[in-house]
C-alpha cells in the first residue's frame, strides 16, 4: 500500500504522468515494416505502440520483432521490409493500464517495462506512462518530501541509518549499501 501522503506527492509534477496519444510515436497495423523501422530509428525508442484503424491498441513493435519478421533460414530477406505489415510481427501481449488505474498497479508493471500503454475500457489508445516520468517524480520525492512533511520513525521501530552513514560498495554487478 502506498502511504496516504506519498501517493498524492508522487502524482504531482510540472508535466503530466501520462503522455497523451497525440504526443506519442505510434504506427498502424497496416504500416509496412520499413515504415516502422524508419520511425523507430528516427525517434530512438526501443518500441512503439501499434494502433488499428479505429485507434485501438493492437500491440507494440520494436526492432527485434522487425528483424525476426524478415529473417529466413540463413539470411535476412530485406525486400520483405516493404511487403510485410506491422500486424504480422507485432507483440500482441503488452502491459496495459486504464486511464484510472491505481498508482500501485502502475508502479508494479513499470518494473518490467519502459512504458505502459494507457487505454480506456474499450481499448482506445489514450497515451503512455513512461518509466522516465515516474522516475522524475521519484527523484522529486526523495529531494523534496521532507521539505513538506515531517517524517519520524514509529515508536518501537529502529530508525534507518542516515544516507551519510551508508557506504556504496561495488560488487562487480552493482552497488550494495553497507553500514
Amino acid at each position: 500500500m502506498i502511504g496516504k501522503h506519498i501517493g498524492p506527492f508522487l502524482l504531482q509534477g510540472d508535466d503530466p504522468l501520462m503522455i497523451d496519444a497525440e504526443h506519442c510515436a505510434t504506427v498502424r497495423t497496416e504500416n509496412t515494416l520499413m515504415h516502422a523501422m524508419l520511425l523507430l530509428s528516427s525517434v530512438g525508442f526501443t518500441s512503439v505502440p501499434v494502433l488499428d484503424e479505429s485507434s485501438k491498441l493492437a500491440g507494440v513493435i520494436g526492432m527485434p520483432a522487425i528483424f525476426k519478421g524478415i529473417l529466413g533460414d540463413d539470411d535476412y530477406h530485406w525486400e520483405q521490409l516493404n511487403v510485410r505489415k506491422v500486424k504480422d510481427v507485432m507483440e500482441r501481449n503488452v502491459f496495459v493500464v486504464y486511464d484510472h488505474s491505481p498508482l500501485e498497479d502502475i508502479l508494479h508493471l513499470l518494473v518490467n517495462a519502459n512504458y505502459l500503454c494507457v487505454t480506456d475500457r474499450e481499448g482506445t489508445f489514450l497515451g503512455i506512462i513512461a518509466r522516465k516520468q515516474v522516475l522524475k517524480r521519484f527523484n522529486r520525492f526523495v529531494h523534496e518530501f521532507e521539505n513538506v512533511y515531517q517524517v519520524t520513525p514509529k515508536e518501537g521501530k529502529d530508525p534507518i541509518p542516515p544516507m551519510d552513514a551508508l557506504i556504496l560498495k561495488n560488487n562487480g554487478r552493482g552497488f550494495l549499501m553497507e553500514d
